[in-house]
């Protein structure tokens, strides 16, 4: 999950507006240019596209990239919000190269609806500052949806050199474990560093920084779970080069300590293994 995204992207709410679909009719979902969220209300469907299915109930939701179609079907009478967004796409924080564009989530707190609520009610009365606060509106309600954490965004409103961003990729895929900085990842691709962080970002979601991090943490996440090697020792492994930087930025995300990570996901039982070299 990579909420900071929000802010630095060009987010442009293009419509909200409620659809009613009878129980057995077919809505299509499509754009050439656009995300399209639709937030079932109340009632309940099904959905495909060429390589996915499911289903959704009152409170799902469910995230459609440009140029991917897909059909709804109302399995019951459905009440639904469909929001049309610009200047993003969304993608998965667990694979930010995935091409994956259909996503779903569920609004457990209630709160996105409200936020689409608030979203309708603004732009059926429009006034002095209404394109602020439905941008205020969008932007909260991203940050809802963003807290699943398998999802991320990135910024759609630049064009990528994907050559570039993918040497970057590949670099830091080889070079994660040393010292790198914005400066030297600038040099390599001879692009200014603050306009190679918007392309970075548009390509995987995050800054290139963000995107070391990244690296570093699921290396590290894989040598707690399929190895015994010291926590300090994987710090240093995996480029952090301080185990009190490493646990704290590990925790920050993963919601645990590194220590606590390989007891809950060690998949050769190491924990129980160094609990019995103590005893």
């Amino acid at each position: 999950m990579y909420i900071s995204n929000i802010s630095s992207s060009s987010i442009n709410l293009q419509s909200v507006e409620h659809t009613a679909i009878s129980v057995g009719d077919v809505e299509r979902i499509y754009s050439d240019d656009n995300v399209i969220i639709c937030y079932i209300n109340k009632g309940a469907a099904s959905y495909e596209d060429s390589g996915l299915s499911g289903d959704l109930a009152k409170r799902g939701i469910l995230i459609v990239n440009p140029q991917t179609e897909v059909y709804l079907k109302a399995i019951r009478n459905i009440d639904c919000t469909m929001i049309t967004l610009q200047g993003i796409l969304f993608t998965s924080s667990n694979d930010i190269n995935s091409k994956q564009a259909v996503f779903t989530s569920i609004d457990e707190s209630g709160l996105i609806r409200d936020y689409l609520e608030l979203a309708v009610l603004e732009q059926a009365n429009p006034f002095r500052g209404t394109d602020m606060i439905l941008r205020k509106i969008t932007e909260s309600m991203l940050v809802h949806i963003l807290r699943n954490d398998s999802l991320s965004i990135k910024d759609a409103s630049i064009k990528i050199k994907h050559d570039d961003i993918d040497k970057l990729l590949d670099f830091i895929s080889e070079n994660y474990m040393h010292k790198i900085t914005l400066s030297q990842l600038s040099e390599l691709v001879g692009i200014n560093k603050y306009y190679l962080i918007r392309l970075f970002k548009q390509k995987t979601g995050l800054s290139p920084i963000d995107y070391l991090i990244h690296v570093r943490l699921q290396e590290g996440e894989r040598l707690l779970s399929q190895t015994d090697t010291k926590v300090s020792d994987i710090s240093d492994m995996v480029g952090f080069h301080s185990p009190s930087h490493f646990t704290k930025t590990f925790k920050e995300a993963n919601h645990c300590t590194p220590t606590e990570y390989r007891k809950r996901y060690s998949l050769l039982g190491f924990g129980e293994r160094h609990r019995k070299k103590n005893s």
